[in-house]
């Protein structure tokens, strides 16, 4: 198996923490640090699989070691990597993601499998599927638009030296957006905005299909809009976009308040995605 140099890391860091002495928090799986691991793994050998411990512990390899380590690392920090083997399998490499981002940022990452039935819908918005667009939007591509004034300038993701005066949406969501971007606006202030990017605009109404699909995508309908886009990329999970960060919360926020989804959130994907539509 191959364990990145960045979950070497943070095992690194915790066995230096713990008197362990790896050297140098460098990434590299190398003799000191299997020392280190074969210390620490000891001293919690009442915490490894029974079925596993002395196959980790006497003749199991550097890899299987740090990721015994980390699984341990994962249970301390309350997400569940399943049982200390030194496997790394699908639920291992999802808790150390889980366990990455804790490390980073002090919380753990939006439980994005629970979001979508919870969110409160207050004007209605319809389930994101055609037939339930069309019923209460109109036909795509050519809906009923109202232009609205952001209460920030918004600029161009593409061309930041060009500021946005009006965003065209569906004329059904215009005054929920317009509450939605004045809170932004108020709670973030205009430092916070620019240094957060949340006046990195990417577009709203485009009479187009979804990327990589045949169904009309919901910006066809002027009821999604797109921030950020460059740092909260379509394929990108919460291990790597700027939205998925605790930081963002209060945005979030905002938006669900109104009903509004994040693509990110309900999914985790497409995180600079939000709509006036219902995920599932």
């Amino acid at each position: 198996m191959t364990i990145s140099a960045a979950a070497v890391r943070i095992a690194q860091r915790h066995l230096q923490a713990a008197g362990f002495e790896p050297g140098p928090v460098d990434g590299r799986l190398g003799p000191r640090t299997e020392e280190a691991l074969d210390g620490a793994l000891v001293a919690r050998r009442d915490e490894l699989s029974p079925r596993r411990a002395d196959g980790i512990l006497y003749g199991g390899s550097r890899p299987r070691k740090v990721t015994a380590f980390l699984q341990l690392l994962a249970h301390d920090a309350g997400i569940d990597a399943g049982p200390v083997d030194g496997w790394w399998g699908p639920r291992t490499d999802y808790a150390v993601m889980e366990l990455s981002y804790f490390e980073e940022h002090g919380v753990l990452p939006h439980r994005w499998r629970d979001a979508s039935s919870t969110l409160p819908n207050p004007h209605g918005w319809p389930l994101a599927r055609e037939a339930e667009l069309r019923a209460f939007y109109g036909d795509p591509a050519e809906p009923p638009l109202v232009a609205i004034e952001p209460p920030y300038p918004l600029r161009l993701n593409w061309d930041l030296r060009r500021t946005v005066s009006t965003v065209r949406c569906h004329e059904k969501v215009a005054a929920s957006l317009l509450r939605i971007l004045t809170r932004v606006g108020e709670h973030y202030g205009a430092d916070g905005v620019r240094d957060l990017h949340l006046d990195r605009f990417g577009g709203c109404f485009a009479p187009r299909r979804v990327r990589g699909g045949s169904a009309w995508s919901t910006h066809a309908w002027g009821v999604a809009l797109d921030f950020d886009t460059e740092r909260n990329r379509l394929t990108w999970g919460f291990d790597r976009a700027a939205f998925a960060r605790s930081e963002y919360e209060a945005w979030w926020g905002f938006w669900e308040q109104e009903g509004w989804v994040g693509l990110g959130r309900v999914a985790n994907f497409d995180w600079m995605h939000v709509q006036a539509a219902r995920w599932r």
